[in-house]
């Protein structure tokens, strides 16, 4: 193989890699990560063992004038608690992040009542069934891990010891050790096993231990989908609210502004027509008509505008129409380039379009920048927004920039938007929403 300059250069192997990463295998990171995490299997199945025989106790104290429903309550709790420190467990030695069930509602004011939800909840049964299938699986991971390196370390270091055995020398199936060449030659073959397959056997193990918790730590499927369709309900109601109660401040402040002023302005003109009318000067009279025609006009679009809550060209032209108008009003040259064909659903042009109308104002009143661009993508069924400056940078959605509000449109419509402004610029505001 040779390089853009010539020169030769020795082919890749692809065994290489292979043989790479079997011998960095015993000093690997994540292998001591599996093997710490296997060492404390059998604490976390005492901890469950010891909190699901509080709750039988607190099960067969109940006829007893319901003296073990506190116990069942509290045992209940601790169930919870213990598989969220499992599932951090899991976490912090290079396992899967697993996401968490809901809580049951828990009350002491209605004891019964949260007996009786800690009793149909589906996720405390399958925490409970977790630690029941965790203490026999503990045995197997814990025993297993033992001698897939004491085994070979063990027999490693027999020709330190073989000749100090009560017989002299040592037995090992049909093979009898009682030569120190004998020894050497065992505990070579010992090192090289342990070297190759005591990896693999502890990462083994420690899939596993992790397809056990994947099972029944982590809520079902069902149970994922349920809840985020909740979130988006949810998002969409917050939505829904933000939107009425801009549309009414934007009402009540063109009504008393802006469009008190163009009536006003359009009255004044009428006035100055009436008057030239009069006096016979019929040019100066048609242009103050025209002008009273614009105003006029502008009263209209005021008021299409503030029912809306977008310009009546972005629903008629679409958003490449609409964001010209906003980037020519931009006090910074904005370059646009907006390919979206065909056209998003209303609802994605509308929060595509905000999105670039709120960046861009950002821009003009904190970037300090020479320049922006917009860019907007459609793909299959994916709108992607990017627009950035060559701002001072630093912009934190957490800051009160308005872009907290414009994560919270975008989440509305199951979109992302990702924010990277490190100080001295550039700015770059990415915005990926589905189309379908």
């Amino acid at each position: 193989m040779t390089t853009a300059s010539g020169t030769a250069q020795p082919a890749r192997r692809p065994h290489r890699g292979l043989y790479r990463e079997l011998y960095r295998g015993p000093v690997a990171p994540d292998l001591w990560r599996a093997g710490a995490h296997l060492a404390t299997d059998g604490l976390a199945a005492l901890a469950g063992l010891a909190v699901l025989l509080t709750l039988v106790l607190g099960i067969c104290l109940l006829p007893v004038a319901l003296t073990g429903l506190p116990v069942v309550l509290l045992a209940g709790r601790a169930l919870h608690l213990l598989a969220a420190a499992e599932r951090a467990r899991h976490a912090a030695t290079g396992g899967p992040e697993l996401p968490a069930p809901p809580l049951p509602a828990l009350s002491a004011s209605a004891p019964l009542r949260s007996a009786r939800a800690l009793a149909t909840d589906r996720g405390t049964r399958r925490q409970a069934g977790y630690f029941l299938a965790l203490l026999p699986l503990s045995v197997l991971t814990n025993g297993g891990a033992v001698l897939a390196w004491a085994l070979p370390l063990t027999l490693t270091a027999l020709p330190a010891y073989w000749s100090r055995l009560p017989d002299g020398h040592a037995v090992l199936g049909p093979l009898t050790v009682d030569s120190t060449g004998t020894a050497l030659l065992v505990a070579l073959a010992a090192a090289l096993t342990g070297f190759f397959l005591a990896p693999p056997a502890v990462r083994s193990l420690r899939a596993l231990d992790t397809a056990l918790a994947r099972t029944l730590l982590a809520p079902p499927r069902d149970q994922q989908l349920t809840r985020r369709v909740e979130e988006l309900t949810e998002s969409r109601a917050q939505l829904v609210r933000a939107v009425e109660e801009e549309r009414r401040r934007i009402e009540r402040d063109l009504h008393d502004g802006a469009q008190q002023r163009l009536v006003a302005l359009s009255m004044t003109l009428g006035r100055a027509v009436s008057r030239l009318r009069k006096s016979g000067d019929d040019d100066t009279r048609q242009i103050v008509e025209q002008a009273r025609a614009d105003a006029r006009a502008a009263i209209a679009e005021l008021r299409d505008l503030a029912r809306g809550l977008h310009p009546p060209v972005l629903t008629d032209r679409g958003l490449e129409a609409a964001l010209s108008a906003v980037a020519a009003r931009s006090p910074v040259p904005v370059r646009l380039d907006v390919r979206a064909e065909p056209r998003p659903p209303a609802a994605v042009e509308s929060v595509a379009y905000f999105v670039v109308s709120e960046a861009l104002t950002n821009v003009a009143k904190h970037a300090r920048a020479r320049n922006a661009w917009v860019e907007i993508r459609r793909a299959g069924d994916r709108l992607t927004v990017t627009i950035g400056d060559d701002g001072r940078g630093g912009a934190d959605p957490a800051g009160g920039s308005g872009l907290s509000g414009l994560a919270g449109r975008v989440a509305a419509v199951d979109g992302r938007l990702r924010v990277t402004s490190p100080a001295g610029g550039p700015t770059l505001i990415e915005v990926d929403v589905q189309c379908g």
